[in-house]
């Protein structure tokens, strides 16, 4: 067949083709099928981009598919196809030959004819060139279609705007060729543009985030005529300067700059660079022009929700810090909240907060956030000086972009330093007060806009009220500890005529309110008209001893010279300082005096130092004064009371009717409230306490000072029974008395309480005097008493007793050794009835003796105890205890189990006491289990050396209440008539005699273990 007459089956092979590559590779296999070829190349040159070549038949045959591909891209002619043999090649155009779109390589076997019937006709090459064209421009269409759907995609994606540039320059380079991309955004507040994407594919941009004027530049030109601008060669001089001097020095030929829309204005452009001159058409422009549309749209959306969340998050952290720093009183909680505040909400790096002095000469920060130098956190500086000083003189916010070409800068060693680039800084004001500069600061050009300025403005507002509040709670704390400190030592004044306590109290005060180092007090004297030191919180007294300073000499002679407060900022330079090596020697840098005046004179000076370099203020100037006028009142109080004690009988009169009523009064508080042994409560008509002595809130501690209830001082079962002794006292109106039992804490004590009704005078309330005495110590101290009674008579009723005893116990034992000696006998040994004599006659005779050494230890009990011991086994001892109990019938159910150490070595005890311990720690455990349980009884050896012999039971374990109070005597938790709780108070005694100890751990519910601590040689036997 003809090729063309199978040119419609070619150009359905080629637009059947899901790409151009793909079709023009099945047409040509099928025209190498119809014309009998070798082997066939096609290259088809679209209007624009790249051609696109395809080969055939050239499998297995690297060299021919390499000469093809040359051919193909040559015009010209090829020397022959490599291999052996001739061959026939057939080059034809592919559309007319005026305008081809591609050409055709047809290669076969030199005996192989192509041309005539077999070869391509040229109306099949015009036809074929045609569908090539018509199918390239379908795919076109498609491929622009496909890819304006995906940006088109992109606008409802919820990927940041970095992806969406990155995924938009991917989506563009499918359609228009170019070698780089960049997407820039305009601000106009600025007069510039910034680059905020760069996609460069051979010659990289230096364009990252990077700022540039508008003017000279194709985007500017763009911006104001908003049309799209083609540029076919960048070296052309009607470019704009900056623009040609930027990209064809990097290398590029040709650009297109299109506008991005926002609504009427343009907020950027789409850029396209390549290194081709003409590389960019009429064609690229509309395409490029389509999609911008859709990225200028994507901009928009991200900028709009962008700007909607950033002022949700600025309107909410600005809510959140208003609330936090109007919370706070105390200021530098306060100052740093706002400057944490501002950086979080201006994005910026860092924040500082300037406040004016009180000359309002400088301002100097009192707070700062995210620096890094220390010169930043201090800085101070000159009103008028500097943005934070031009704003703090102007009250006019200033915004800088490049803080590093802007002259108004004025610490620029600093600003170096620290990294700062951009600046914001406004005014911070009280009302139409300004009072200071807040300053946010960023490492980024240009890092706030007008809206940041908007916002801290707003903030700063807020900000100013916080500081406020912040300065007059602080202020009026300040004075409330200054009225406070004067009272203190006004009371000390009234309440003492030991002028040295008095003046120590006023030096304490005026160091602690005034912040100073040290405070001193110098008393004139005389007759001499010279100061000397009379009290001083810091100087020895050797030092004390040589200041002597005359009226008039140095800063505080000068201060009683001429009768008002004398400073000097720095002591280490002042010519007038009378010791100037004493403030070497201390530290001390800064000094006040203020003088001490009585009447029209001055009786001496107080003064205050400090290590700093200090100005005093006014304010400290009158607040020493007062103190002053106190020490001075203090001094005069001592001198008179001297002079009339000593010189001036005729005064003494006056002076007791002016301190009358002061000493009584005085005297009610020292005498009864403070030095009264005993608990003292006066109480109004309701109960509640009015004051109180230090014994008395000891005993019974009143948390809420005066006004709170006292029936609230006792436990609530106590608080009925307290109370109805009070009113019956009242109502009586007698002295009563009354023992409670109360629990406070961990501590059961026992208060005795007497309540006393005070009369009331006239039109005045009823009071009441309680008086508490804590008798615990003594009601057990006469339970102890009683106790040794008790023990005492025991102790006899035991020695005689044991006393009693002996002899039958000798008779048992006798008779039961006789009859050991007469079962001796062969024909009574040999009668099953008298088998068991021997083992029976050997137990009565060993628990005779056992009996009898029992009734020594009770005499030993109560008189010396002996020190008749041995080495024992301790394991048979335990074996012996547990063989006796099972023979009991009590005790016959329970179950024994031992867990004794081999061993085990010997101890330094007395036999029959230590088995004693032993057979009562096992009987109590049997008896507490009900002979329920079982008995366990180890053996071990510490590993201090020690021996230990543990009693563990199974019963209902120890009361925690119970368990102090075991060992003492006659404590038992037994029934009446069935225990005379001695049993482990004589078991600890017998233990500790011989150095050990007995310790327990219960479990309620679960058991009890007794363990018994012995020494093993005789170096830690007691004597």
């Amino acid at each position: 067949m003809k090729p063309s007459a199978a040119a419609p089956g070619l150009i359905s092979a080629l637009a059947g083709a899901q790409s151009l590559e793909e079709g023009l590779a099945r047409s040509l296999r099928l025209l190498l099928q119809l014309t009998g070829a070798r082997a066939a190349g096609l290259t088809f040159l679209p209007p624009r981009g790249a051609p696109v070549s395809v080969l055939a038949g050239t499998r297995g045959a690297p060299g021919l598919e390499r000469w093809l591909r040359e051919v193909l891209a040559s015009a010209g002619r090829q020397p022959n196809p490599p291999g052996p043999g001739r061959w026939v090649v057939l080059r034809l155009p592919i559309g007319s030959r005026t305008r081809p779109v591609g050409r055709l390589v047809l290669l076969a076997p030199s005996g192989r004819r192509l041309r005539g019937k077999d070869a391509p006709t040229p109306a099949f090459l015009i036809e074929f060139g045609i569908a090539v064209e018509q199918v390239w421009r379908l795919h076109q269409r498609t491929l622009r279609l496909s890819v304006m759907n995906e940006i088109t995609a992109l606008l409802a994606s919820t990927l940041p705007l970095e992806q969406i540039y990155q995924a938009f320059s991917a989506a563009a380079a499918r359609l228009v060729e170019y070698d780089s991309l960049a997407v820039t955004l305009i601000d106009r507040e600025r007069g510039e543009f910034r680059a905020v994407d760069v996609t460069a594919r051979s010659v990289p941009l230096p364009v990252a985030d990077t700022r540039f004027p508008l003017a000279e530049t194709l985007v500017g030109w763009v911006a104001e005529r908003r049309i799209p601008r083609r540029v076919d060669d960048l070296t052309d001089p009607s470019v704009p300067s900056k623009s040609r001097e930027i990209l064809s020095g990097r290398g590029y030929r040709s650009a297109v700059v299109v506008p991005l829309y926002s609504g009427e204005e343009v907020a950027g452009t789409l850029n396209l660079c390549h290194r081709r001159p003409r590389a960019f058409d009429d064609e690229d422009v509309e395409i490029l022009l389509e999609v911008a549309i859709l990225l200028a749209a994507a901009i928009e959306h991200r900028r709009l929700l962008s700007e909607t969340r950033q002022r949700a998050e600025e309107l909410g952290a600005l809510y959140r810090t208003s609330q936090l720093i109007t919370s706070r009183l105390y200021l530098p909680a306060v100052l740093e909240a706002i400057s944490r505040s501002v950086t979080e909400l201006t994005g910026g790096t860092g924040c500082g907060i300037g406040l004016l002095d009180a000359e309002r000469t400088r301002v100097s920060h009192v707070a700062a956030h995210g620096f890094r130098t220390p010169e930043w956190r201090s800085l101070s500086l000159a009103v008028g000086d500097g943005i934070i000083g031009r704003v703090a003189m102007t009250g006019v916010p200033i915004r800088t972009d490049d803080i590093g070409s802007d002259p108004r800068s004025a610490q620029r060693d600093i600003d170096e330093r620290e990294g700062i680039r951009s600046m914001l800084a406004v005014p911070l004001r009280v009302g139409e007060e300004l009072i200071g500069v807040i300053s946010a600061f960023s490492t980024a050009v240009g890092a706030f806009a007008a809206h940041h300025e908007t916002l801290l403005e707003a903030f700063a507002d807020q900000a100013g009220i916080a500081i406020q509040n912040a300065r007059l709670f602080e202020e009026r704390v300040r004075w409330a500890r200054q009225m406070q400190a004067l009272n203190e030592a006004g009371r000390a004044v009234n309440r003492s005529l030991d002028p040295n306590e008095t003046i120590r109290v006023i030096l304490e005060q005026a160091r602690e309110v005034l912040g100073a180092a040290s405070c001193g007090l110098l008393a004139l004297d005389p007759e001499k008209g010279e100061l000397y030191s009379v009290g001083s919180l810091d100087l020895a007294q050797e030092v004390l001893g040589r200041i002597r300073v005359r009226v008039g000499e140095g800063i505080t002679g000068m201060a009683v010279l001429v009768r008002r407060p004398v400073q000097s900022a720095d002591l280490w330079n002042d010519p007038r300082v009378r010791f100037p090596q004493l403030p070497r020697e201390s530290g001390f840098r800064s000094m006040l005096a203020v003088p001490l005046l009585v009447g029209d004179g001055a009786t001496g000076a107080i003064t205050v130092f400090r290590k700093d370099l200090h100005h005093f203020s006014e304010e400290e100037e009158n607040l020493l004064s007062a103190f002053a006028d106190q020490a001075a009142m203090a001094l005069e109080h001592a001198r008179l009371f001297s002079s009339v004690r000593t010189y001036s009988e005729q005064l003494e009169d006056m002076v007791e009717d002016r301190t009358r009523a002061l000493d009584r009064q005085k005297r009610f508080v020292e005498v009864i409230l403070e030095t009264l042994p005993l608990g003292l409560y006066v109480l109004d008509g309701q109960f509640a306490v009015v004051s109180a002595n230090r014994a008395g809130l000891e005993v019974l501690p009143c948390a809420a000072g005066r006004g709170c209830s006292f029936l609230s001082l006792f436990p609530e079962d106590k608080r009925l029974a307290v109370g109805e002794f009070l009113v019956a006292m009242l109502a009586a109106q007698e002295v009563r008395q009354v023992e409670e039992e109360i629990s406070l804490g961990d501590r059961t004590k026992t208060l005795r309480l007497t309540a006393a009704p005070l009369e009331p005078a006239r039109e005045a309330e009823t009071h009441v005097v309680v008086l508490i005495e804590d008798v615990t110590l003594q009601k057990r101290l006469a339970q102890q008493m009683l106790l040794t009674e008790r023990l005492t008579v025991a102790g006899r009723l035991a020695a005689g007793v044991a006393h009693e005893l002996n002899n039958p116990l000798a008779t048992i034992a006798g008779c039961a050794e006789s009859l050991r000696e007469r079962v001796k006998d062969p024909s009574l040994a040999g009668l099953p009835a008298f088998q068991d004599f021997p083992s029976y006659l050997a137990i009565i005779e060993e628990e005779a003796f056992r009996c009898k050494e029992i009734t020594g230890s009770l005499l030993q009990f109560v008189r010396e105890p002996g020190s008749r011991r041995a080495p024992t086994d301790l394991n048979g001892l335990v074996e012996k205890a547990l063989e006796l109990l099972r023979h009991q019938p009590r005790f016959a159910g329970a179950q024994y189990v031992t867990d004794l150490d081999p061993a085990l070595p010997q101890a330094l005890i007395n036999e029959g006491q230590i088995r004693q311990v032993f057979l009562g720690l096992a009987a109590n455990a049997l008896e507490a289990m009900e002979v329920k349980g079982r008995l366990t009884v180890r053996s071990r050896r510490l590993p201090e050396g020690d021996l230990a012999l543990e009693f563990e039971d199974q019963g209902p374990g120890i009361p925690e209440t119970v368990l102090p109070r075991i060992f003492d005597p006659f404590f038992t938790t037994k029934p009446p008539g069935q225990g005379t709780g001695l049993g482990l108070a004589i078991a600890q005694g017998i233990v500790a005699d011989h150095g050990g100890r007995i310790e327990v751990s219960t479990r309620v519910g679960r058991g009890s273990t007794f363990r018994v601590i012995l020494p093993q040689g005789p170096g830690e036997e007691r004597a």
